[in-house]
């Protein structure tokens, strides 16, 4: 079989020839071929390692943190601030990762309430505002069962917490019966109407 194979100076031995067009059969370069195959072993550890077991936190988990520890300027905290960060997808983001932790025990996974109260209704026991959902997330409410998470957590993580609260208003998620004034917003802003 070798006596039928054609020889070019520079590919070496011709194997195939389809329309004049000859192709050999080179070998790679052993060093192309580690670094492929090294490649794939690190792909393969990074995805074991970040995405099956989650040991390591992954480069968007470390910058939602590092994000949420520059949270904590010890200024006090505004209702504009809160609304701004409501806005920011990444600090929502970590909010909801928070909020997975340490709320849904209580208010439900997907907020629509459980021992606590629906956070996706119009009716709030607390206030409504931004500056209140934080107060009472770092606060808590004595006498209603919510802990204070502020030491727990932190300024920036309870603003986050917050922030991923606040996007949650109003979206009506079916669940526990209403609890609290409801809060209706009109032209002028939120109105609070008669206790349920």
């Amino acid at each position: 079989m070798s006596d039928h194979l054609q020889h070019d100076a520079i590919q070496g031995h011709i194997v195939h020839q389809y329309d004049d067009i000859q192709e050999a059969d080179n070998k790679l370069p052993q060093w192309w071929l580690w670094s492929f195959y090294i490649a794939i072993a690190f792909a393969f550890g990074y995805w074991i390692w970040f995405e099956a077991f989650a040991v390591g936190k992954s480069p968007l988990d470390r910058y939602s943190d590092e994000r949420m520890a520059a949270l904590d300027t010890g200024a006090p905290v505004t209702d504009e601030e809160l609304l701004h960060l409501s806005a920011d997808r990444l600090t929502v983001r970590g909010g909801a990762r928070t909020f997975a932790q340490n709320c849904a025990k209580c208010h439900g996974s997907q907020a629509e309430g459980n021992i606590g109260p629906n956070l996706t209704d119009e009716y709030w026991i607390g206030g409504h505002a931004p500056i209140d959902i934080y107060q009472t997330i770092t606060g808590g409410r004595t006498g209603k069962g919510m802990p204070s998470w502020g030491l727990q957590l932190g300024p920036g993580a309870c603003k986050q917490v917050a922030a991923y609260v606040l996007t949650l208003k109003n979206t009506r998620v079916p669940g526990k019966e209403p609890q609290g004034t409801k809060v209706e917003d009109g032209p002028a802003g939120p109105v609070k109407t008669a206790k349920r």
